[in-house]
């Protein structure tokens, strides 16, 4: 797996570089805005480690516009301790969040959690793609269309869409969605599922904060609702009367 670490910490980022290696990683460095761009597309990395706190610019600037050139996981490790840092971390576009200071082997374990998603996306070929009335998820592509449009996913959003696509009409459980989508056993992690669920309503809701495909099922977790053909033709007709007014 190549991997690049990027952290004005030339130190952090000297000693992660070693610890990696030798666990057989392919590394490459960066310290800066600019030069995490140009080693991103040279080296097109399977996995960037990136702090938000660089010196010469915003962070997630690097991840929001690298991935429609090169899509790649995106780990992210800060000294932040407020949960709106990992909230807006995760909504734009990262796949998982690390505090410091942390132990290596929890940067190994998240790793590995990211890597086995990837996998488990590329395992799913042969049924990537997975339509629930108007929504057509596309998860080896990483992305969805509704009614014809089409966004482009994350990763990360891409397996929680098809998740949910493929169980539509049942409830997901916060538990259920974080061992399938992120790997990890236990409790679901509730703000980290509620950012990607957020940001996933702002690309396939016409009113995100009138959700009509992904709900919220208080104290359990979140359905993808398949709609009846008569209700999808209605608010086809609405949303293109819509469309012709403006």
């Amino acid at each position: 797996m190549k991997v690049l670490v990027v952290d004005s910490d030339r130190d952090l980022v000297e000693m992660l570089t070693s610890w990696l290696k030798t666990r057989g990683y392919e590394v490459h460095r960066g310290y800066t805005v600019e030069h995490a761009k140009t080693i991103w597309l040279e080296q097109r990395p399977d996995l960037v480690i990136l702090d938000t706190a660089l010196e010469d610019g915003n962070a997630s600037s690097i991840y929001q516009d690298m991935k429609t050139k090169h899509d790649a996981l995106v780990l992210v490790i800060t000294e932040g301790k407020n949960v709106h840092d990992e909230i807006r971390c995760l909504e734009s576009g990262a796949d998982d969040y690390l505090r410091k200071p942390f132990f290596p082997g929890q940067l190994l374990a998240r790793i590995r959690a990211v890597s086995r998603r990837a996998r488990s996306t590329l395992d799913q070929r042969p049924s990537s793609i997975i339509t629930v009335g108007p929504i057509c998820v596309d998860s080896l592509h990483n992305e969805v269309s509704v009614y014809g449009r089409a966004s482009r996913l994350t990763p990360t959003e891409a397996k929680l869409l098809h998740f949910l696509a493929i169980n539509a009409n049942d409830v997901c459980t916060s538990e259920q969605i974080v061992t399938n989508v992120w790997g990890y056993d236990g409790d679901g992690d509730a703000s980290l599922i509620k950012a990607h669920i957020r940001h996933l309503r702002q690309k396939i809701e016409t009113d995100p904060g009138k959700p009509h495909y992904i709900l919220t099922v208080p104290g359990v977790g979140y359905k993808l609702v398949r709609h009846s053909a008569e209700e999808q033709e209605a608010r086809e007709a609405i949303r293109s009367l819509r469309v012709v007014s403006l």
